[in-house]
């Protein structure tokens, strides 16, 4: 079992909503895939007990509570005996001894941003830190920047500025883009299944193609992943 780790350390840097998409990029390609809930605000359980009414959740994946050391413990074990392809973890706000244990236990550790000042700031920081650790604990592990909500149409030049302020990082080359399929799918659920019910009516068909391409965008970030643990 791989361990794919979204950290930031800032709340509302997306990194829940890219670890949604990744879990449903990984189920649509037939992985099994551990999601641990290290935010105790839960919003990966609220996105299973949404998805699960609408019909939308892929039992290919599981929920488990990690908000402590123990029952992070735990959950590892418990998916690792289930024989999960991978574990996704959602780190909480600041830095703790919970926080130091994904960090260190990751094979790949993506790091979400918007293009702000402050949340490049944090990204900075929580990039640093996360080198820091594994430095300290002689640790290696892939780590990637993903820019979150980017405009479709043109950056501004405050976001450009800022863009260019994560250059000499790695980073992911196609970022998440401000679509309403990313910003839904706590509400909507997978966005594989989501897509799958939409081509099906009529009326959404329009929404489904936005989908599709949320879809193939999501894919990609899929593949880099997968490339990078695999090298």
């Amino acid at each position: 079992m791989k361990m794919i780790t979204c950290c930031s350390f800032k709340g509302g840097s997306g990194k829940t909503t890219a670890l949604m998409g990744l879990c449903s990029a990984f189920a649509a390609n037939g992985k099994t895939v551990a999601l641990f809930e290290a935010d105790d605000n839960r919003p990966l359980t609220t996105w299973m007990e949404n998805a699960v009414e609408s019909g939308t959740w892929d039992e290919r994946c599981s929920v488990f509570i990690a908000d402590e050391l123990s029952l992070l413990e735990e959950a590892y074990a418990r998916a690792e005996a289930g024989g999960f392809d991978y574990a996704l973890a959602d780190t909480h706000g600041g830095s703790s001894e919970l926080n130091n244990t994904i960090i260190a236990s990751s094979e790949f550790l993506l790091v979400p941003t918007m293009l702000t000042p402050l949340d490049i700031d944090e990204a900075l920081s929580t990039y640093r830190y996360i080198v820091e650790l594994l430095v300290a604990e002689k640790l290696h592990a892939h780590t990637a920047v993903l820019r979150q909500r980017v405009p479709v149409g043109r950056t501004t030049a405050s976001q450009h500025a800022a863009a260019e302020l994560l250059n000499a990082l790695p980073q992911f080359n196609v970022p998440m883009y401000e679509r309403d399929a990313f910003a839904a799918m706590k509400k909507r659920g997978m966005l594989h299944l989501t897509h799958s019910s939409m081509k099906s009516k009529p009326g959404l068909r329009l929404m489904a193609r936005n989908y599709e391409t949320a879809l193939s965008e999501i894919a990609e970030l899929c593949a880099f992943v997968t490339k990078a643990l695999e090298s």
